[in-house]
């Protein structure tokens, strides 16, 4: 099933800030599961089954995602019931995201996950870290909302994905200079290591003519510092 894409319930750093929780992993406080198109990132287009895991540790001003609503407390074999339920056999990729996934103790969902022959990417704003599997079904995509990223998660990455405002962004590198948390602040944004495969997303700010204006900065920075330029296709497409 395709969900429609809904702009209700948006965080816009209302939510609290919720410290890592790390349990057995034998049971995780899940938002949502789902069936739809990866929108933004290395695997723009594939057919995907999201878990969306609730609570974050940031609370990003900006943030278009609602991940607090849900009361959903499944053992990892309820929800691998809602998987099997949810996701058509086609489907190989599974996107673990937030919230702030590494939140919880995901290291149980991943490895069973991994077991069943799928990929797995997780989405994460590289503050946290659990130990898990070293696989190459394994995918790590950060988005840095911080000055720093988790040292046992940096090596781990494999791509990095920068939210760009038209007037947030460093001139010697093109990725933000502004805090996350709190509007017009200055702050710098971790940084990648050199040779890191970078994609630069832009800012929704909820105004077409600002969004236009970080398009085209976008753009522009992709083009001088060599990065992919990724949009967030599922809005464009009206699908979760």
């Amino acid at each position: 099933m395709i969900h429609c894409y809904r702009g209700d319930n948006l965080m816009l750093g209302k939510n609290p800030v919720r410290p890592q929780d790390l349990t057995d992993g034998q049971n995780l406080w899940i938002q949502s599961v789902f069936y739809t198109l990866q929108g933004e990132g290395p695997f723009t287009g594939k057919p995907a089954l999201f878990v969306r895991l609730a609570g974050c540790n940031l609370k990003c001003f900006w943030c278009d995602t609602d991940f607090e609503s849900s009361q959903w407390h499944p053992s990892l074999d309820e929800l691998f019931e809602r998987i099997h339920a949810e996701r058509p056999e086609h489907c190989s990729l599974v996107i673990i995201t937030g919230g702030e996934p590494f939140r919880q103790n995901i290291a149980p969902l991943v490895e069973r996950l991994l077991k069943c022959n799928l990929s797995v990417q997780i989405e994460t704003n590289g503050t946290l870290w659990v130990d898990l599997p070293v696989d190459p079904n394994l995918h790590i995509v950060c988005s840095p909302k911080s000055s720093y990223i988790h040292e046992k998660l940096l090596p781990r990455i494999t791509t990095f994905k920068y939210v760009i405002g038209s007037d947030d962004i460093d001139a010697t590198d093109g990725l933000p200079n502004q805090s996350t948390q709190s509007a017009n602040v200055p702050a710098r944004i971790a940084r990648p290591p050199l040779g890191s495969e970078i994609y630069v997303m832009p800012l929704d700010a909820g105004e077409a003519a600002q969004n236009e204006l970080n398009k085209n900065v976008c753009v522009d920075v992709a083009m001088r510092f060599g990065y992919r330029l990724t949009l967030q296709s599922h809005k464009l497409l009206n699908i979760d």
